[in-house]
């Protein structure tokens, strides 16, 4: 029987596979009269849901495990081989542009906008705001041990006064979007494995409601909160899961979504670039999109299990090697 840990964990899969659909379809879909902007909606949905399940998974693994460098390690070794080799190939390959390359791997690119390869790495912007923030909750840590992690409370705060002042209701820099990480780091800083309540359902359905209104472009100040609103159903979201260990969000199939989010992310844009994009919308929304539908899941597929796997693979015996040094130099010195 499965604990009640192992269901919360499995529920957070279902919120990423839930993240990244959203992503999927507010690119690949058109999701209903322009003027209402429902495909904006989704894919404020989806990043924020996706930037707080980092958030909350990167903090809650640095309060178990404080050690940066092995952190740093496991997240270049799960970022770093997929991007450089999509971007290589579509930036030398497809489109030769070695600047954008250069600037995209340097992860700063959200804020040199002009190399922001429109069809190719646009998207890539959002790895920017998270392996920045990688950085500088590593110094964090560094600097303060894990205790300094209550910090992200007050930066949190900070940068939505930030966004509220530049008028930001959504961006790609850093310093007006990492809220939304941080506001799933405040929860990891919180939560408890024991804690349950009453009426879950109901407030997980006011929690989405809220996340779902606060990444309405039309919903003017209401989407400066919403990195709280999408915390709030984050931590909702966890206790229902343990009450209700056979929900959907907890099934196989999610799971193997969230397994490759990370691949289809990063890959789904190349499936509908040119030819793919081209025709009347019958032909492009009901021929070609599937195809790229299908492409797509294919292809983070074999990146998932056979290449990224390599390195990540790579990493872990990296760290057991590294662990297990200073014992062999204890041993060392006591026979000697």
């Amino acid at each position: 029987m499965k604990t009640a840990n192992e269901v919360r964990l499995q529920g957070l899969d279902g919120l990423r596979a839930i993240s990244i659909l959203l992503v999927l379809a507010a690119h690949l879909l058109p999701l209903g009269p322009k003027v209402l902007r429902f495909n904006e909606t989704a894919g404020a949905m989806g990043m924020s849901l996706f930037f707080a399940l980092s958030g909350f998974l990167i903090t809650s693994g640095l309060i178990r495990n404080p050690r940066v460098g092995e952190f740093l390690i496991r997240r270049f070794a799960r970022i770093l081989p997929l991007v450089y080799a999509y971007t290589f190939v579509v930036l030398l390959i497809f489109s030769f542009n070695p600047r954008a390359l250069l600037w995209t791997d340097l992860f700063i690119v959200n804020y040199l906008t002009d190399y922001l390869s429109t069809g190719w790495t646009e998207h890539l912007w959002s790895l920017c705001v998270e392996m920045q923030f990688y950085i500088a909750i590593a110094v964090v840590v560094l600097i303060g041990g894990k205790r300094a992690l209550w910090l992200t409370w007050l930066a949190c705060l900070a940068v939505t006064l930030v966004r509220i002042q530049a008028d930001a209701y959504i961006a790609i820099e850093t310093h007006l979007r990492v809220d939304e990480i941080l506001s799933g780091a405040c929860v990891a800083t919180v939560f408890r494995k024991d804690l349950i309540f009453n009426r879950v359902a109901m407030l997980m359905t006011i929690s989405a409601a809220l996340w779902a209104i606060t990444s309405w472009p039309l919903a003017g100040p209401m989407q400066y909160f919403r990195p709280y609103a999408t915390a709030l159903l984050l931590f909702v979201t966890m206790q229902y899961v343990a009450i209700n260990k056979n929900t959907f969000l907890a099934s196989r199939p999610m799971q193997y979504i969230a397994t490759i989010s990370y691949a289809l992310y990063v890959l789904h844009p190349a499936t509908a670039h040119g030819w793919m994009n081209e025709g009347n919308p019958a032909i492009k929304y009901l021929v070609k999109r599937p195809i790229s539908f299908a492409l797509t899941f294919l292809l983070a597929h074999f990146s998932t299990f056979h290449w990224e796997r390599r390195w990540q693979e790579a990493a872990k015996r990296w760290i057991k090697r590294r662990r297990s040094e200073p014992d062999e130099t204890a041993i060392a010195s006591s026979t000697s």
